[in-house]
Parts: C-alpha cells; structure tokens; sequence
C-alpha cells in the first residue's frame, strides 16, 4: 500500500489460487479522510519481463481521465484528473474509491512473478493542497492458464473500442469470431496457431470490410 498522512493507496493483485481471474490486472484502490481531486505517480517496472497492454490503464471512475506516457524504458507516467474538476474521492459520498486498472502483458511468454514499483506518487486535495505519500511495490504474475476460457469484453458498451481477453490451457489453432445478432459474421480477429497463455484482443467495432 502507499501510505499518507490523509490518504492510502493500495495495490491489490488477483487471487493466484483463482484461475478465472487475472495475474496480469492491479487494482487501485484510495482510501483518504480528505476529497482527492488529482492522482500522479510513475510506474516502474522490468521491461525485459512486462509491457504496458493495448488496454492499458483504465478509470474506474466516471467522469474522471486518465493520461499516461512512457519516459522511458520500463517507466511510464500516470496522471489522474477531471478536466471540469470532478473529484476522485468525494468524502460527502464514502471514504474508499477504486481509482483504476494496470494491465500487463509478459515480453517473448514471460512466466512468472514480476516486481512493479510506484514511485512518486503526488495526491492533490482541494485547492491543490498535495498530500504526501510514499512508494509501494507489488508483483504481477504469469502463469500458465489451467483452464481454456473466453472473458467478458471490456467495456461493454463501448465506443470506439472494446477489448476481448482469452486464455488458453493448451497450445492449438485459435479462431476469434465476431457474429451479428442474425448469425452472421462480423468479422475474424484471430485465425492462428497460439501458445498455451493469457491473450487481449483490441477490437474497433469494424466489420471485415473496415465498416
């Protein structure tokens, strides 16, 4: 956990022993006495083990951004706010927020654990007052799926684009298909031989046609 003298962050991996959930997801979540209205912080991470996914970084709250930018290899820059001034934690409504989603994926079929650091972190309250912090560290895991299964698409709605997450347990031909509500189909995102492992696919609605 990050750890403050009005707010902690805190950094939680899924369940190892749960093999429908997965290793790859960290879950943010700020619990503070105070309205936090903006949240900064660098991740560091090993860039010969992990990459940042096409997902990325997603917010769990609504009507609040989030813009990243790598600085450099294995590090990358995290910046949460609302551009109308909408807060993060409202401390009229709860104490506890979940702020966002930090999707990895392995480099050349990475198995096993992974340390990732958060490093100055920088949460501002009203006024921009910041409250200090410190860093934490916590690990990602790859492991070998023990079950081939497809997940639900997120988001769902979405515009323009959704992402579909997979797992295999064994290796195989793979085909992703995407039908309409009549049966027909949409169009083929995969079509191809793939190793046993946890798989994301982007998807930007289009149709094979590009419509």
């Amino acid at each position: 956990a990050i750890f403050a003298s009005e707010a902690k962050i805190t950094a939680k991996t899924a369940n190892l022993t749960d093999q429908s959930l997965k290793k790859s997801n960290i879950s943010l979540t700020v619990e503070s006495d105070a309205d936090i209205l903006g949240v900064q912080f660098d991740i560091k991470y090993d860039p010969s083990e992990l990459s940042l996914s096409e997902s990325g970084i997603i917010s769990k709250v609504p009507g609040i951004n989030i813009y990243s930018s790598v600085k450099d290899d294995g590090i990358a820059r995290v910046l949460m706010f609302s551009m109308s001034g909408n807060k993060i934690l409202d401390m009229n409504n709860a104490r506890i927020a979940d702020l966002m989603e930090i999707n990895f994926e392995p480099v050349e079929k990475f198995h096993g654990t992974s340390t990732v650091e958060l490093v100055d972190v920088i949460l501002a309250g009203e006024a921009g007052k910041e409250v200090n912090s410190f860093s934490s560290t916590f690990d990602v895991s790859f492991v070998t799926p023990k079950k081939t299964s497809l997940s639900e698409n997120y988001p769902n709605p979405f515009n323009p684009s959704t992402t579909i997450k997979y797992e295999l347990s064994q290796a195989g031909m793979v085909s992703v298909i995407v039908y309409d509500l009549k049966g027909a189909e949409v169009t083929t995102l995969v079509n191809k031989h793939q190793e046993a492992d946890y798989y994301s696919i982007l998807w930007n609605g289009l149709n094979s046609n590009g419509q």
